[in-house]
């Protein structure tokens, strides 16, 4: 369906998402139930533009994949990008988020991944910050509830 399954990209990488360079996030609990997609939020602090790839399984199956660039920072205002056409129905929901330097280039990068909780509702925004050399890191936040 998708040009690009999750498990496609991880197999093409070389680094698994590291906690110390890229701030992944596990954010698992013991039980699934299904929960509602209300908002995928990507903000960008860099001065450069940011294309992340962002991939929703649905007890393992991929609903969505898309590429969204995000443009550079506006001095000192992020800039910031709703993911559009997530899926609207309830389901049992993993969001993987990788941090992609060119759309193409996806092997060497990051991936984190937020996976189902026991909440109904759930929002999630990935900022995208420099660090202390320039590069650009990430890290997941999640809002619960309707």
């Amino acid at each position: 369906m998708f040009p690009l399954s999750r498990r496609e990209a991880i197999r093409l990488g070389s680094v698994v998402c590291s906690t110390s360079l890229a701030g992944c996030i596990d954010l698992s609990w013991s039980e699934e139930q299904e929960a509602r997609l209300t908002k995928i939020a990507l903000q960008n602090h860099t001065a450069d533009e940011q294309s992340v790839l962002v991939i929703v399984e649905d007890e393992g199956e991929q609903v969505y994949g898309e590429f969204t660039a995000v443009p550079p920072a506006d001095g000192d205002s992020p800039t910031v990008r709703e993911v559009e056409d997530v899926p609207e129905e309830p389901g049992v929901y993993d969001v993987y988020f990788n941090l992609a330097r060119r759309p193409e280039d996806i092997e060497g990068e990051f991936w984190a991944t937020a996976d189902n909780t026991d909440i109904t509702c759930r929002e999630y925004r990935l900022d995208i910050k420099p660090d202390d050399r320039g590069e650009p890191q990430f890290g997941i936040y999640r809002s619960d509830g309707c």
